[in-house]
Parts: C-alpha cells; structure tokens; sequence
C-alpha cells in the first residue's frame, strides 16, 4: 500500500519544467532565419558582384552630330483659282431682253455688244426732253432778240436825252439874255415871257427824256436777265436730254473687258430690271481667263520669307504629270491673329486655257531661310517642365542643353534655338543621366 502511494505521489507531484521547451522553439525558429536568409540574400549579392565586375563603371551613350538643317522652306498650301478679272453683268435700265448675240462659252472683246434692251419709256422721255430742249434754245434766241430791242431803245432814248438837254440849255441861256434886254427895255416884255415859257418847256422835256432813259435801261436789265435765265433753263434742258441718251445707250449692254462667258441667265424676251440688288436679274458673268490668280494662306513658319515675284508651283488633280509656273505678286503685309496664316496672291499664265477658274489646286513654295537651324533626331529630345532639352557630350561629361523646336518631321526635327552644330548629341539618354555626369560617348548605330 505504501508503495503504492509512493509512486502515485512521484508521478503528479514533479510536472517536468517549461524554460526547455521555449528554447528549443526559438533554436528553431532562428535556424529557419538564418537558412532564408542564406538561399535569398546571398545569391543577389553574389549576382551583384558578378554584375559590377561585367558593368564599367563609366556609362557608355550613343551620340550623333548635330548637323546644320537645309535652308529651304517648303510650304503645300491649297487654294482655289480664280479669274484674274471677274464681273457680274447687270442692266442699267428697264424694259425686255430684244436680242442676245452671246452664250456661256463666247469670247468677247472689250465693247462687243452682248445683248439688246427694248426700252419704250426711256425713248418717250428722250423725246419729250429734246422737245424741251428746243423749246428752251427758241427761248432763249428770243429772250436775246428783247434784249437788243433794248439796248437799241436805250441808245435811243440816251440820243433823246442829249438833244433835249442840249435844246434846254440853248433855251435857258436866251432866257437870261432876253430877260437882261427887257430890264434896259431894248426887247418886249412879250418876247421876254416867251423866252422864258420856252425854257420851261424845254425843262419839261427834258425831265421827260430822262424818264424814259431811265425805263430803257430798266428794259434792258430785264432783258438781260432773262437771257440769263434762258441760257440756264437751256443748259437745264441739255443736261435732261443727255441723262436720257445715256440712258437710252443703256439698252446696248458691252463688254466691259475681253474675257468669256462662263454663266447666262436670260433669254429674248424676259422681263429686265436695273440694277443689281437681289431682286435684279443677272444677265451674264464675264470672266478673263488668260491670267488666273490664286489665294493662299501661308503659314507662320513660311511667311515670313516670302517674296513678291519668287516662284510658286501649282499642281491640279485634273492634270496629276503636270506642273503649273506662278509668280507671288501681292502678299499681305500683316498675319491673320485668328489662323496665324498671311494671305498670298500667286498669278499663273494661262494663255492656252488650259486651267479653269473654280478649280482646286495645290501650291508650292519654296522659300530660303537665313537663319540656321540644327537637325537632330527626335530621341535625343528630353522633355522637362520648364522647357524641351537635349544632352551634350562635352568633353565626356552629360551636359543637359535648353532648346527651341523649329519645325518637327516626327523622326527628326529641326532647332532653331540652343545649338550652334557639331555638338555631340546623346541620343536616348538614360533617364538618371546626371548634370555633368561622366560618360563614355560612341557613335550611334545607323537605324537609331
């Protein structure tokens, strides 16, 4: 029984201690470490070394020579032609179309007559004006005729008034005369008396005279002046006869300029009104053709080297083998803000006809530019915020150069800005190439 109890008591009453456990859990656990650590780190070490002993430490880049760009400008701009000289022929008077000697196609001559207008009322007034006309010039033959009547009356009455005065004074002087006798009493008082009644009535005649010599020239103010105004009333009647003639040659409508037909609208008979607002009908459309222009918009990078008289060729679907010579003749003197573009006038010989106004062409420009510019592959361009670079190879060390980008051609482009030539250009440069960084330039290889 005591034995019993005894080995009951030695199995529950010592438990064996924990500390052991726990070590050997850690054991373990740093064992697993360190074995990761020997299969992960030391191979990427090792792979390191390897790779620092193949690698140079000095970075190698392929460079190209920046090489100056051509000096040409060459610009494709479409347009229209158009007639060197182009008008809309309308009539000046009313009535309807008697005759039309033209048709779309005609060529015609400067005062060729193109149509005829039958214009009644316009010769109605040309006569009724002439009749006036001649009325007026036979108001004025007589108007002239009262006024030589008149200047013959005054004439007349002045002759009057000089023999009047003339018979007064002979009156007034044996007046005196007569009256000093009759005081001494060597004549009547009779004859005195008569001598003096004499001198009164001479007087009389006299004031009379003068009267009508002042009426005569009265008349003949009078006369003058309507003279005067039938000499206007004339020239009145003159100018009414000529409006109306003008009128009147209106009914002969003429070239005003030799050219072609290229549009007809009416036929004998329609109805013809003056003017050329929208409800006035067109007659023709005259077109001179042996000289056609073009209006082009050139662009910034172009505009500014154009010249008048340089040469431009024009090309047309209708004719894909054919190229056509023009000249620049007029250029604008300003670009157009909204499209930065400056209007171009390009004349182009066309003597055979062979070019049709309405047709769409193509012109090209060649222009020279006389700044230099640099040519260099667009991989060499690094972008950055505060502008386009470029990376130098000078004197083996990475040289980051700001630049401004004349023209883009996609696999190239051309900078107008920031190289001189000659200068070593990195082409794809590493992107953590430093400022100033060491580096080993080789040529780049020709598809790059």
């Amino acid at each position: 029984m005591q034995s019993a109890s005894s080995n009951e008591y030695t199995g529950h009453g010592h438990s064996p201690p924990r500390h052991g456990s726990f070590a050997v859990i850690i054991i373990v656990i740093v064992v697993l470490v360190a074995i990761l650590f020997v299969i992960g780190f030391i191979p990427r070490l090792l792979n390191k070394r390897e790779l620092d002993k193949a690698s140079p430490s000095t970075p190698v880049v392929h460079v190209m020579i920046a090489k100056p760009a051509g000096f040409q400008e060459v610009g494709l701009l479409p347009g229209n032609v158009e007639a060197i000289q182009n008008a809309n022929i309308y009539a000046r008077v009313d009535g309807y179309l008697k005759s039309r000697n033209v048709d779309i196609g005609s060529h015609v001559q400067p005062g060729q007559l193109l149509a005829e207008i039958e214009t009644p009322t316009v010769d109605a007034e040309l006569a009724q004006s002439t009749a006036d006309y001649d009325q007026s010039k036979a108001q004025l033959i007589s108007a002239q005729s009262e006024l030589k009547e008149s200047i013959a009356k005054a004439k007349a009455s002045q002759a009057k008034t000089v023999e009047v005065k003339a018979r007064r004074d002979l009156a007034q002087i044996t007046a005196k005369r007569w009256k000093n006798m009759a005081d001494f009493g060597s004549v009547s008082l009779q004859s005195r008396d008569e001598k003096v009644t004499n001198l009164a009535a001479e007087e009389a005649n006299l004031d009379d005279a003068e009267a009508q010599l002042l009426a005569a020239e009265s008349n003949v103010d009078k006369a003058r002046s309507d003279v005067v105004v039938a000499t206007a009333n004339v020239k009145a009647k003159k100018s009414s006869v000529e409006r109306y003639q003008a009128e009147q040659a209106f009914k002969f409508v003429r070239a005003p300029f030799e050219g072609m037909i290229t549009e007809r609208n009416v036929d004998p008979g329609a109805l013809i009104t003056a003017g050329s607002s929208s409800r006035a009908l067109e007659l023709f459309q005259l077109a001179k053709i042996e000289t056609l222009r073009i209006y082009v918009n050139a662009p910034q990078t172009v505009a500014r080297y154009i010249q008048d008289g340089q040469e431009a060729k024009v090309t047309v679907p209708e004719f894909p083998d054919s190229e056509f010579i023009g000249r620049v003749t007029n250029v604008a003197g300003a670009l157009d803000p909204s499209t930065r573009t400056r209007q171009t006038e390009v004349h182009i010989d066309n003597r055979e006809h062979t070019l049709l106004p309405g047709m769409y062409a193509t012109v090209k420009i060649i222009v020279k530019r006389t700044d230099p510019w640099i040519k260099v592959s667009s991989a060499a361009l690094v972008p950055r915020s505060e502008g386009m670079f470029v990376v130098v190879a000078d004197n083996n060390k990475a040289h980051y150069q700001r630049i401004a980008i004349g023209r883009d051609f996609g696999d190239s482009v051309e900078i107008k800005a920031g190289l001189k030539g000659n200068e070593q250009v990195v082409v794809s440069p590493p992107v953590d190439l430093r400022e100033g960084e060491e580096v080993k330039p080789e040529p780049a290889p020709p598809e790059i």
